[in-house]
């Protein structure tokens, strides 16, 4: 039995159609976008960026991943990709997405935390709790500033 290498793939692009939300007849939610990734090169001549050609990827997220891109992207957002490679049916590259974000080098996100159910068997159970959630402490407290520098005295001559 021959097995293939996954390959995992990390996309910088722009989400070039809106994300299409569904669920699956398991219950997992699901949603895809179309990915739009420019290989760009510098010109030395122009001394401009120059876009060689654009890659089109579709990008699939799944249960909570898909939920929160469902709610958070638009098309033409800036963002960066990462997840496992695929080519099906044909040509058509397929990125199973394990992480998604907005690219902050090209412009401002916000950020917000959602409390969800891990689901409906585990009803009575309490949120979920984040686990690499760091504490953000108080507004700072209030402190001495520091001393002005002392004006340095020239020895006298005697």
């Amino acid at each position: 039995m021959s097995r293939t290498a996954e390959v995992h793939v990390t996309l910088l692009g722009s989400v070039a159609s809106s994300p299409e939300f569904a669920v699956c007849g398991n219950g997992a939610p699901r949603a895809a976008f179309r990915l739009a990734v420019p290989e760009q090169r510098f010109d030395r001549t122009s001394e401009l960026w120059i876009t060689s050609r654009i890659s089109h990827y579709t990008v699939v997220c799944w249960r909570a991943l898909a939920e929160h891109v469902g709610s958070s992207l638009g098309r033409g957002d800036p963002v960066i990709v990462t997840g496992r490679q695929r080519i099906v049916e044909g040509a058509t590259v397929e990125v199973d997405a394990t992480a998604v974000g907005h690219d902050l080098r090209r412009g401002l996100s916000s950020f917000r935390t959602v409390a969800r159910h891990r689901g409906s068997s585990d009803a009575a159970r309490p949120l979920e709790v984040d686990p690499f959630a760091v504490p953000i402490p108080g507004p700072a407290p209030d402190f001495e500033p520091l001393p002005a520098p002392r004006a340095e005295v020239e020895p006298s001559s005697a």
